[in-house]
């Protein structure tokens, strides 16, 4: 598999800003913050969280437990803002690759492969 002089040109060319992956790279970092194990093998505070916040639906929605409606959304709503947070982490990694991907070659690209 080989790129061709024209492909080569024009990926040489090519408008694409490598400190991005860098960024990439620190987004996953942040991400990887709130989906790790916690300290001493702890699970992830988001699935913590997330178990906790199904305890509170269940007492509030399923047994009737008033005095737990606002924790409920309280919490509900501190989960809301950390998955907004991760997606939005995501999304740049994601435009970061689309941006690298747009540049494959086209003597690289899969159909081309098969021809080898």
């Amino acid at each position: 598999m080989k790129i061709t002089d024209e492909d080569w040109e024009q990926l040489s060319d090519a408008d694409f800003d490598t400190s991005a992956l860098f960024n990439a790279v620190d987004s996953l970092d942040k991400m990887r913050s709130n989906l790790n194990a916690g300290e001493e093998d702890q699970p992830p505070a988001l699935r913590t969280d997330l178990l906790r916040l199904h305890t509170l639906a269940s007492a509030v929605l399923n047994d009737g437990v008033r005095s737990k409606v606002p924790q409920l959304f309280e919490l509900a709503g501190d989960i809301e803002d950390q998955v907004q947070d991760l997606a939005s982490l995501l999304e740049q990694v994601q435009e970061t690759l689309d941006q690298l991907t747009t540049l494959v070659p086209e003597s690289l690209s899969y159909g081309a492969l098969d021809d080898e």
